[in-house]
C-alpha cells in the first residue's frame, strides 16, 4: 500500500511532486488563463512555489489538497490583477426564486470558439465558478473554498452564469 500523496509531498518525495504537477498543471494553467491571468505560465509557477513553500502548514486532507491548490492559483490571479490596477468584477450573492425556472433545452451545442467567446462575456467570478464546476468537475463546496465564497454565493454565480450563457445561445443574433 502506498502512502497518501500529502505524506509523500511533506516527505519531499520528488516523484510525488512530479505526479502532482503533471496531474494539475494543465487544469491550473487553463483556469488561470480563463480568469484573465496575463501570464498563465508565470502564475502557474508562482502557484506551485506557494504550494511547495506552504505544504508543511497545510492542515487539510488529501481530498482537500486540490481545492487548496486551486485557491492559491485563484489568489495569484487576483494579486496579479491588483498589481496591474485591474480589479476583477465582484458579483453579489442575492438568492431568489430564479433557481426554480423551467429548464429549456438549447437548440444546438456551440463550437468551442463560440463557447470561449461566451465565457469571456461573463464576470470573472462567473467564469471561475463555471470553469471550476464544469471543466475541472469540482463540487460546489470545493468551488466555494477555491473562490473564498459561501456555497450559496457560488450557487448563485453559477446559476446566473448558466442563465446568461443559455440566453446568449438562444439568441439568434449571437
Amino acid at each position: 500500500m502506498t502512502q497518501p500523496v500529502l505524506a509523500r509531498l511533506r516527505a519531499n518525495d520528488q516523484a510525488a511532486w512530479a505526479e502532482l504537477y503533471d496531474s494539475l498543471a494543465g487544469e491550473l494553467r487553463a483556469y488561470i488563463k480563463r480568469l484573465g491571468g496575463r501570464s498563465p505560465d508565470d502564475l502557474l509557477g508562482d502557484t506551485m512555489v506557494n504550494v511547495v513553500r506552504d505544504i508543511g502548514t497545510f492542515t487539510g486532507t488529501d481530498a482537500e489538497l486540490r481545492p487548496w491548490i486551486f485557491r492559491i492559483a485563484h489568489n495569484r490571479v487576483i494579486d496579479a490583477s491588483r498589481r496591474r490596477g485591474a480589479r476583477p468584477n465582484e458579483v453579489g450573492a442575492d438568492l431568489d426564486n430564479e433557481a426554480f425556472e423551467q429548464y429549456v433545452p438549447l437548440p444546438a451545442a456551440p463550437s468551442l470558439t463560440e463557447l470561449s467567446d461566451l465565457l469571456n462575456d461573463l464576470t470573472v467570478d462567473q467564469r471561475a465558478a463555471i470553469w471550476l464546476r464544469y471543466v475541472t468537475n469540482m463540487s460546489l463546496e470545493d468551488t466555494a473554498i477555491v473562490m473564498g465564497k459561501t456555497n450559496e454565493a457560488v450557487a448563485a454565480l453559477t446559476h446566473r452564469a448558466l442563465r446568461q450563457l443559455r440566453n446568449q445561445l438562444s439568441d439568434p443574433s449571437k
